[in-house]
């Protein structure tokens, strides 16, 4: 399949370009995150690893966002405050995933964990930051583009 660019497609990146063609239905096959086992870590690394998570993710949310329709739901992110937990979550009509940094109190340690509806904290994290583009198509691939 040949794939005309306009000129305005210069100005995309190409999650923004990934990011349209899942919507349009056009992506060659949905996205499916990749995760391996957490290990518990100095706390500081685990710190570093949430952080440039929760960066990157602000990056890519702003992208995502902006290939939506004008009326269409956005895609959230909400930093989590109030209950001694490093997380973030990040939500669209009811899906969602949670990305904390879980204290090892023995070891004086820390894992990134994810946490997901309907399932218990499982001991899995990102295996690299390609995750959450992955994450974010496949959340746009099964909540759709338009308003119900």
């Amino acid at each position: 399949m040949t794939s005309v660019m306009s000129e305005r497609d210069v100005v995309f990146t190409p999650f923004m370009l990934r990011v349209r063609a899942a919507l349009a239905g056009q992506a060659p096959h949905q996205a499916e995150p990749r995760l391996e086992p957490s290990v518990t870590r100095r706390i500081a690394v685990a710190v570093d690893e949430w952080f440039s998570l929760r960066a990157r993710a602000e990056q890519l949310l702003a992208e995502a966002n902006a290939m939506l329709a004008p009326g269409d739901e956005r895609i959230e992110l909400r930093d989590e405050y109030g209950t001694g937990v490093l997380a973030f979550v990040i939500a669209r009509r009811g899906g969602w995933l949670r990305l904390l940094v879980q204290r090892d109190e023995q070891s004086h340690g820390g894992r990134v964990v994810i946490d997901q509806p309907g399932g218990a904290s499982a001991a899995m994290h990102p295996v690299d930051l390609g995750f959450l583009e992955d994450l974010l198509v496949s959340m746009l691939e099964r909540t759709g583009n338009q308003e119900a």
